[in-house]
């Protein structure tokens, strides 16, 4: 056999350094002798990385285990991370707000910051700096808002106490399709960022490592990494905001597609004689019937033709008319909020019934503000349920995930944590 090159030795090696990383990151407490077994590595090669590791600050023993058997032995030691050994920058940036988190190696936030576009909520206080930013994106000043957002995570990053060096790396998460090759942004609401280079020009500005990614697959992808408890190799993560989508994990793997844009759930088609979509333009997609900016839309519509509703009580400015007042409206029986919900339900069952039929996931994971209402979690199930082929019918488990402001911005941490630590 002959001597293996040394540019195929370095990728060995750091494929076993990424290795042993994955499985104690999701494994950890464990030991040596466990790693090498799931690995299928030698003795040695654990023991020369983890020294390595340990020399860097990274990983450390947690103590010992008692020995398997009554034989006289050395007692296995249990390594794990240093949680605070390292920290990233996740930001998602989607039509309702910007927000903007630093975690730890365990998705644990040290800092945070949100900015909601138009909704003055109440006691939300903004900076100056963060009113700068707002005016300079809704401006389509891209360079200054960019520079700004560079500002604002810096200074979050001074505030926060951790140790510049510790910081490793940092994620932008954005509705629409993403070139991650690239880092730019192809299409989106975001129009003054769209076809520029976004993570080459903030890496630039922080001195620090930054990729793009697509909002709804960061969440999966931090759904994935911080989920306490055993998760199946295939689930569904199905987000329903402003748009729609409903990344997949088959075989522990994301599903790329060949542009890399699959989990675009928003633009399946519900209804072929549907509305025309104000995002790709076609006719009959699910976001154009069932997404909360077409439930909004369409109770607007409603009440602008004169029909009764509490809703205009609650938020007599249209303008600022959100899911929040028609989800309150919707818990006090309002007529208006009932009928506009139940139909979009509707058709949000039927559509993640398709893709439960087509790709079978074990696990399906909704996250929506509409869940907030116990009785849509039960009908959107109902509404799945009843289009499910029936050998799957009782197989699917579904998991709400509770609404919270920092959950993309999180999830974006967990895409900069596989990128630029677990797989560095």
């Amino acid at each position: 056999m002959g001597h293996m090159k040394g540019s195929n030795l370095t990728n060995v090696k750091k494929q076993n350094v990424s290795a042993i990383r994955d499985v104690i990151y999701r494994h950890g407490p464990i030991s040596r002798s466990e790693i090498a077994r799931m690995l299928s590595l030698t003795p040695p090669t654990i023991t020369t990385n983890i020294a390595r590791m340990m020399e860097q600050g990274l990983v450390h023993e947690c103590g010992a285990l008692e020995p398997e058997t009554r034989e006289v032995g050395r007692r296995r030691v249990k390594i794990d991370f240093v949680e605070d050994a390292a920290f990233f920058v996740g930001i998602e940036i989607n039509p309702y707000q910007i927000a903007i988190c630093i975690t730890n190696l365990r998705g644990v936030m040290t800092a945070e910051a949100r900015i909601p576009w138009k909704r003055r909520e109440d006691n939300f206080v903004l900076s100056e700096d963060l009113k700068e930013l707002l005016r300079r994106i809704d401006g389509n000043d891209y360079r200054g808002s960019v520079e700004m957002l560079a500002g604002v995570i810096l200074t979050m990053i001074e505030v926060s106490g951790v140790k510049r060096e510790k910081v490793r790396g940092c994620a932008v998460a954005l509705p629409g399709l993403i070139e991650r090759k690239s880092g730019t942004l192809k299409k989106s609401t975001l129009k003054a960022w769209n076809d520029h280079a976004i993570a080459r020009d903030l890496s630039r500005l922080l001195d620090l490592p930054v990729m793009l990614e697509n909002n709804a697959r960061a969440r999966a992808m931090g759904q994935k990494l911080f989920y306490q408890g055993q998760l199946p190799e295939d689930f569904a993560y199905y987000l329903i905001s402003y748009g729609i989508a409903c990344p997949l994990y088959i075989g522990n793997r994301i599903l790329d597609g060949g542009q890399q844009g699959a989990g675009e759930a928003g633009h399946m088609v519900a209804a072929l004689d549907g509305p025309r979509c104000e995002t790709c333009g076609n006719a009959g997609c699910l976001e154009e019937l069932a997404s909360e900016r077409a439930i909004v839309n369409r109770v607007k519509r409603e009440l602008e033709k004169g029909r009764s509703s509490m809703i205009s009580e609650l938020c007599p400015d249209w303008e600022f008319l959100g899911t929040r007042e028609i989800l309150m409206a919707q818990e006090c029986g309002d007529e208006l909020a009932e009928e506009v919900i139940s139909q979009a339900l509707l058709y949000l069952g039927a559509t993640l019934a398709n893709i439960i039929n087509l790709m079978n996931p074990s696990l399906v994971f909704v996250d929506s503000y509409l869940m907030k209402l116990m009785k849509n979690r039960r009908r959107l199930v109902e509404d799945t349920q009843a289009h499910i082929f029936g050998l799957y019918n009782d197989e699917v488990e579904f998991e709400f995930v509770e609404f919270g402001h920092f959950t993309g911005a999180k999830g974006a941490a967990a895409v900069a944590i596989e990128r630029y630590f677990i797989n560095e």
